[in-house]
């Protein structure tokens, strides 16, 4: 399949989630939300490094309480949540959110066609994700998420080396030896407790969160993150330190016009992960891959971003991420810095 034949596909697959979302009932104040977000290293200021991970693109839809969603995804969502959490999600969800998209990682040199031993592999995914927040008494919450994807399309790299031809820039060129190379399905699910503090004087707004995660990410880590300024959407519809690299579900694009806004954001988390797909591979074979003791267990991460309204319906924010090095030794052992952009309108 040509890279345009792929590239029409994903947007025939954005269409039908556009169908299904416009089918269901309106919710929270009667408007959905649509949001598109694009991550790339090259939207670092001053500095950019095609390398670790290198970009990707997600297309995200929620809406609040009484939403019909009415697809399978988040349909498993909920049986799993009753099985995992029990009681705690109890009372219907006050977000119901679905998203979809892709995003990938490779070395530092992407003119080598053989395999780097000492750098972290190439590795992509194309996913769809579905997720639920639940309020909890005294104004905290839990969030859960489900995300069945494939591990390995040729979809990710293709669409990276058609934009870098476009811009006049060097073609990676070691995708053939990325993990699970030709596909391969995985799945992961996560959840978090969130705490809400009380609010200063300034309306500052800070909040505390134990989460975990088992499959293609295996973890359990604590964040804690601020936000500060004229800030008119609830709490519980914002949270950055769920992202897993270009998986934005539980961000602030689900967050409907309640009001202007212009606030500053930020936070820091440390995670202490056990297993990551995209180094270590999966079931497959994969030509590159690294073992557990290659990997630091421990990976702290730090953000902080910038989102504003204009007119009634739009929302722009801009983060600046940075992780610390997942890969202990090697070429690979380094920090890498990525700059996010999410672009939301509501219905």
């Amino acid at each position: 399949m040509s890279v345009l034949s792929k590239i029409f596909a994903v947007f025939l697959l954005i269409f039908a989630m556009a169908s299904w979302a416009q089918a269901a009932p309106a919710a929270d104040g009667g408007r959905q939300v649509w949001g598109i977000s694009m991550d790339n290293d090259l939207f670092v200021p001053l500095a950019s490094s095609d390398r670790d991970f290198t970009g990707g693109l997600a297309l995200t839809w929620s809406a609040g309480p009484g939403a019909n969603t009415n697809w399978f995804l988040d349909g498993l969502l909920a049986h799993a949540d009753r099985a995992l959490a029990g009681n705690a999600v109890a009372r219907p969800p006050a977000t119901t959110s679905a998203e979809f998209g892709l995003y990938g990682f490779t070395p530092d040199d992407i003119e080598q066609t053989q395999v780097i031993a000492n750098d972290r592999p190439y590795a992509s995914l194309v996913y769809i994700s579905a997720s639920r927040v639940y309020p909890l008494a005294k104004g905290n919450s839990i969030s859960t998420g489900l995300t069945l994807g494939v591990l390995g399309s040729d979809l990710v790299g293709d669409v990276q080396n058609e934009l870098h031809r476009w811009l006049g820039n060097d073609v990676a060129q070691g995708w053939d030896n990325q993990i699970s190379d030709g596909g391969e399905l995985t799945a992961r699910y996560h959840i978090a407790h969130h705490h809400y503090w009380d609010r200063d004087p300034g309306d500052a707004r800070f909040k505390t969160t134990v989460f975990s995660s088992i499959g293609y990410l295996a973890e359990v880590g604590i964040a804690i993150s601020t936000r500060r300024g004229l800030i008119n959407s609830p709490d519980h519809r914002f949270n950055p330190e769920l992202i897993a690299y270009g998986e934005r579900l539980n961000e602030i694009t689900t967050t409907p016009y309640r009001g202007r806004e212009s606030y500053l954001w930020g936070g820091i988390s440390l995670k202490a992960r056990l297993y990551n797909a995209f180094l270590q591979g999966q079931f497959r074979d994969s030509v590159h891959s690294l073992n557990q003791d290659d990997l630091r267990p421990l990976i702290a991460e730090a953000w902080l971003g910038y989102t504003f309204t204009f007119g009634e319906h739009y929302r722009a924010s801009y983060v600046l991420r940075a992780q610390s090095s997942e890969l202990n030794g090697g070429k690979g052992d380094r920090g890498h810095v990525w700059g996010g952009i999410v672009l939301s309108r509501s219905l």
